[in-house]
């Protein structure tokens, strides 16, 4: 895979920032009122975003979204149905059901952050635009679409959607607020590349560590990094144990699992799970929600 040096100069109208974070779900007005409701984030706005001649590969036709925007800390969280049509959401849709799907990247120029992804070795699942939003879907190292860039136009004022979530003031604190996403891998050596490559990291080495869940210990690769307003963690199973991050990787080619943040606090019910890091103690529980089977992650003080 051709990549650039985390120290090559970088122009700033290509640098990458991430500050979204997207989930699929099956019922946006339940999505929303969950998390409005139990954990703190938004207020949130929704509109259906109607296209009536869009186009996706081969596809043309009308394509029909239920979109809600609002924040969760700093982090904006995005939920997303397809209703009608073809497009990379309604892909991970028909695969998956609900889940984290992507991660929302802003740039200043579009045309060469492609261009910067491409040379980095992803590949462009989709590209299109919506009022007030020029996008492109990449196809990364660790799954198909799961990074979308967005650059805002000139027109953003005029999508009363997107400009009043990006201005709405949170009745309450976030509980979590959304600071990392996590991400895994089969091959650590390229996803850690690409990465590096593509946020400018300086620490470029993986490390062991053990995941401590259920009553087994459970090897794996772990690297923490800073991109935009969010830390990625990637991680890499180095046993068959059964795990979530392993399952995950059975289940498909799609590498976001979860999204979360630390707070001390618990949604109703029963956790999806609960596990720790052994070399830093930190501990965290997985919810099922409406964004889908444990892809929110809240980590808690040792």
């Amino acid at each position: 895979m051709a990549a650039l040096m985390p120290s090559e100069a970088v122009s700033e109208a290509v640098r990458l920032f991430p500050q979204q974070v997207c989930f699929v779900v099956a019922d946006v007005a339940a999505a929303v009122a969950y998390a409005e409701s139990l954990l703190g984030w938004g207020p949130f706005h929704t509109f259906q975003a109607d296209v009536a001649e869009a186009s996706y590969r081969e596809w043309r036709g009308r394509k029909v979204t239920d979109v809600a925007l609002g924040m969760a800390g700093s982090v904006q969280v995005e939920f997303l149905h397809v209703h009608q049509g073809h497009d990379t959401t309604a892909d991970y849709q028909a695969q998956y059901g609900s889940g984290f799907q992507h991660i929302g990247t802003y740039c200043e120029d579009l045309a060469g952050a492609t261009a910067r992804m491409n040379n980095l070795g992803a590949s462009i699942n989709e590209e299109n635009e919506y009022p007030g939003i020029k996008f492109a879907f990449v196809n990364a190292p660790t799954g198909p679409g799961m990074f979308e860039l967005l650059q805002p136009t000139q027109a953003l004022q005029e999508n009363k959607g997107i400009s009043d979530s990006a201005q709405a003031v949170a009745a309450q604190e976030p509980k979590p607020a959304i600071d990392r996403a996590t991400i895994v891998t089969a091959d650590m050596d390229t996803a850690l590349a690409f990465y590096t490559a593509a946020f400018r990291w300086t620490e470029t080495e993986a490390q062991e560590d053990t995941l401590l869940w259920g009553d087994k210990r459970h090897p794996v690769l772990r690297h923490i990094a800073r991109a935009g307003k969010l830390e990625l963690e990637l991680i890499q199973p180095l046993s068959d144990s059964a795990n979530p991050y392993t399952e995950h990787l059975v289940r498909g080619d799609h590498g976001l699992v979860h999204a979360g943040g630390p707070a001390d606090f618990s949604p109703p019910g029963e956790p999806a799970g609960e596990g720790s890091w052994e070399k830093n103690d930190e501990h965290f529980a997985f919810h099922d929600w409406p964004g889908g089977p444990r892809s929110l992650q809240i980590r808690q003080s040792p």
